[in-house]
């Protein structure tokens, strides 16, 4: 399986360069067999790279018509530097957002996400864990992990209406506590994908990008804290700083 997916890769890699230097949009690709002789693959590999190919936008197969070469869709441009719900910001780069993946629960964290939250060590003391896989055009790309304090600023928070798509994390934690989330600081680093981003047509990991990152109020108290992963294959991640202080 493993040679399978590197052939595929292969394969994939290659139409790519194909259909960047001989197609255009709307234009039909010539049938498997004719593909797999000209890159020197079989057919079953071709097949298993335009199901890729299909599965990141760039082809698109129609009983009866064949593959057509697709116009490239830019991707959804993600801040990491920026406060803003993820669906907005898919929306607001003209996709279309929605959640493969919803999970809600009430634990006890492990001891290192416990710190970041100013926990104390009490078995007792428990967050809420929501995980939610958000898609772009029916795409998996950012995957979260939320650790939340159950009360905020004295009031008591349910986030289970985070799992309708349209309902975001900020605007819940401000309607519920009275809370704003000011300010979050956190790192990136690689990590490699895991169920939440498998598709029959990509199965294995890929590389991604990843946040870890805490969330502080106006006041400064730590109130939630997040993974986030990004499969850069579907979204690009920006960085705006801003210098101050610097005379012309």
């Amino acid at each position: 399986m493993t040679r399978l997916r590197t052939l595929r890769a292969q394969a994939a890699e290659e139409l790519r360069a194909l259909i960047d230097s001989d197609y255009s949009p709307g234009d039909r690709l010539p049938a498997e067999a004719e593909l797999a002789k000209r890159i020197g693959l079989s057919r079953n590999t071709v097949r298993e790279a335009v199901a890729l190919l299909v599965s990141e936008g760039l082809v698109q197969r129609r009983w009866g018509v064949g593959t057509t070469v697709l116009a490239p869709v830019p991707p959804a441009s993600f801040s990491v530097t920026d406060i803003i719900p993820v669906k907005e910001i898919i929306k607001g780069a003209g996709h279309e957002p929605g959640l493969s993946h919803w999970h809600h629960a009430s634990l006890r964290p492990a001891p290192d996400i416990a710190a970041h939250l100013d926990l104390p060590e009490d078995k007792e003391a428990e967050t809420w864990y929501v995980e939610r896989v958000f898609t772009v055009d029916g795409r998996p790309a950012v995957h979260l992990r939320d650790w939340c304090l159950k009360t905020i600023g004295g009031r008591p928070v349910d986030l289970t209406r985070l799992r309708d798509v349209e309902v975001d994390f900020i605007g819940l934690l401000r309607e519920q506590s009275g809370e704003i989330l000011h300010r979050m600081e956190g790192k990136l680093q690689g990590a490699l994908s895991g169920e939440a981003f498998a598709t029959p047509a990509n199965p294995g990991p890929v590389p991604l990008v990843q946040i870890t990152q805490t969330c502080y109020t106006t006041g400064g108290s730590a109130v939630v804290y997040s993974i986030v992963q990004f499969d850069t294959s579907v979204v690009d991640l920006t960085i705006r700083r801003a210098f101050t202080g610097v005379e012309g």
